[in-house]
């Protein structure tokens, strides 16, 4: 008996001793101070037990007060820790800035949601229509236009190595214009009724955010920082231009590591081409959960679906949680960088996560983080 109880004593001994010298050490700011600190940390960990993983910023909004951590590296060729000021690409997180921007236009009486698109377009489309139907601008904010997700509407990879894909896309898009995307819209077929069927598309949030450019007779770049940037100052929120990128940038890979090209095309600037970094992600967020800014209130009013299952409003998903709370969230995802945002206006209460790594469980892996940092 006496053996026996050495010998589990051992056991236990030996299997403790595997667990520290197993856990994963990654370089963080995070003091480890408050429950919140060791609630960040236990969860950050868990993600990082998938070894693609290279960085990330985490910014946290609790009872109105602000709280910024960041581990891992920038890139993996040297371990520089993030900051609050580190830049990663936000990708379909843009579409929500010209969302607010259609919310802003509608209360400024300059559109109607349910205006017919090709009011605001300088060609004849008789195209964009279903048995009648047209699409309306509500329809490009909510993903029910029935447009193509990428233009152009065509197969560009053939039998190609998914490896090589990143790199396809990239040299398809580099070339691929304003001018291209107008010519090419003339030829899409739609096949469903416009607002009958949600679906993610990158085609209507370019398409909104030139109607904006034309609406409010300036750039997207300068609406950018007229109602976002400057009023706010996110200092370190840029819409990324061809060969221009963000000096404090971490670089995006993929999960087997290789550097990914950064989305700096013109034909989806204005959906998915915004670089941000987690303090300045808290300002918007700040932001988005005044719901007092009236352009907010209405970018947030579900406009498709239910609340219970997850209702889209003006690009973005509202659903109640299991305590009745309002969450309203995006995800975003690009060739090299993951991210999600979601916050509770109801708790004033949010988080964002920006991560410069992107593979196919990135994104679910993050929404599973947000949910045990700041479920309420």
């Amino acid at each position: 008996m006496k053996k026996l109880s050495l010998l589990l004593s051992f056991l236990t001994y030996t299997l403790f001793c595997s667990a520290q010298i197993n856990k994963i050490k990654v370089p963080t700011d995070n003091k480890l101070k408050t429950a919140l600190d060791s609630l960040v940390d236990q969860s950050v960990l868990a993600f990082f037990n998938n070894n693609s993983r290279v960085g990330i910023s985490i910014g946290i909004i609790k009872d109105g007060k602000s709280f910024i951590y960041n581990y891992g590296s920038t890139e993996k060729e040297k371990s520089q820790l993030p900051t609050g000021d580190t830049v990663y690409e936000l990708a379909s997180i843009t579409k929500t800035f010209g969302a607010t921007l259609l919310a802003k236009a509608v209360l400024d009486k300059k559109v109607n949601l349910n205006d017919d698109i090709r009011k605001y377009l300088k060609e004849d489309y008789p195209n964009l229509n279903y048995n009648g139907t047209p699409i309306t601008l509500l329809n490009l904010a909510n993903l029910t236009s029935g447009l193509p997700n990428w233009m152009p509407d065509k197969d560009i990879f053939g039998k190609a190595n998914p490896d090589s894909i990143p790199y396809i896309l990239d040299s398809v898009h580099t070339t691929y214009s304003r001018q291209d995307f107008y010519r090419d819209l003339h030829h899409v077929e739609l096949k469903v009724l416009p607002g009958s069927v949600a679906r993610h598309c990158n085609t209507a949030a370019q398409l909104l955010g030139y109607i904006m450019e034309d609406v409010y007779q300036n750039t997207y770049d300068n609406l950018l920082k007229t109602y976002f940037v400057n009023p706010l100052k996110m200092k370190n929120t840029f819409l990324i231009k061809r060969g221009k990128l963000p000096a404090r940038m971490a670089k995006g890979y993929d999960s087997k590591g290789r550097i990914m090209p950064v989305i700096d095309w013109d034909d989806l600037q204005v959906a998915a081409s915004i670089a941000s970094s987690s303090a300045d992600m808290l300002r918007y967020m700040a932001f988005q959960l005044n719901e007092g800014n009236t352009d907010v209130k209405l970018s947030h009013k579900p406009t498709f679906g239910n609340v219970e299952d997850g209702a889209i409003a003006l690009n973005w998903k509202v659903r109640k949680t299991d305590q009745g709370r309002r969450s309203i969230s995006h995800t975003g995802g690009s060739l090299g960088y993951s991210s999600y945002l979601v916050f509770y206006p109801d708790l004033n209460s949010g988080i964002v996560l920006l991560s410069n790594e992107a593979d196919q469980g990135t994104q679910n892996e993050l929404i599973a983080l947000a949910e045990k940092i700041s479920k309420p």
